[in-house]
């Protein structure tokens, strides 16, 4: 669905397809494309979704703009609680390990020489291997490279070789500035 105003929406109690409450929209972020998906929400999940479908965690679960179905007085997804769930619960190679996406939701992340990049609070969901994580970049990244702070960046899953406490990527910050720049128009 398309949004205009993303701002709207945080506060605003989420049902699934079904009508199912899953919780309400606690944060926003910009997408690194602004026609597809457009922004990134943080779904703050209520209690019972929390212990049935995500594992008893805290930790803000991410959806895009596409997963909106409708916006009234509350947001209706088009998804069911098990297809979201199905993604956040998926595994992602992590150099030698395999992570479960939860895990890697809110770590900081950083390059091959130990540089803080920032943090991963998305992904993108398909029915194959996760291909890309959304990164919100350091504060000092933003302001250095001139970037907007609430945007999210994508990161391949590819470039991730280690995650336990952090995250940590096989390229320095130079070379993601570069893939950047090359594949999604960043300055």
């Amino acid at each position: 669905m398309k949004i205009n105003n993303p701002r709207e929406l945080v506060g605003k109690e989420v049902c699934d397809v079904n009508g199912n409450s899953v919780g309400y929209i606690d944060k926003t972020w910009n997408s690194w494309n602004q026609e597809y998906p457009g922004y990134f929400f943080g779904i703050k999940p209520n209690e019972n979704t929390r212990n049935s479908h995500f594992r008893g965690t805290n930790k803000l679960f991410p959806i895009n703009s596409d997963y909106i179905r409708e916006v009234r007085e509350h947001i209706t997804l088009n998804k069911t609680m098990d297809e979201l769930s199905r993604y956040w619960n998926k595994t992602v190679q992590c150099g030698q390990t395999t992570c479960p996406t939860d895990e890697l939701m809110e770590k900081p992340v950083y390059d091959v020489n130990n540089s803080r990049v920032g943090t991963f609070y998305s992904f993108i969901a398909s029915d194959g291997p996760s291909h890309q994580y959304g990164i919100l970049l350091d504060p000092y990244l933003c302001e250095t490279w001139n970037m907007p702070y609430n945007i999210l960046i994508p990161v391949p899953t590819n470039f991730i070789v280690y995650a336990k406490e952090s995250v940590c990527l096989d390229k320095t910050l130079d070379q993601l500035k570069e893939y950047w720049k090359q594949h999604f128009n960043i300055k």
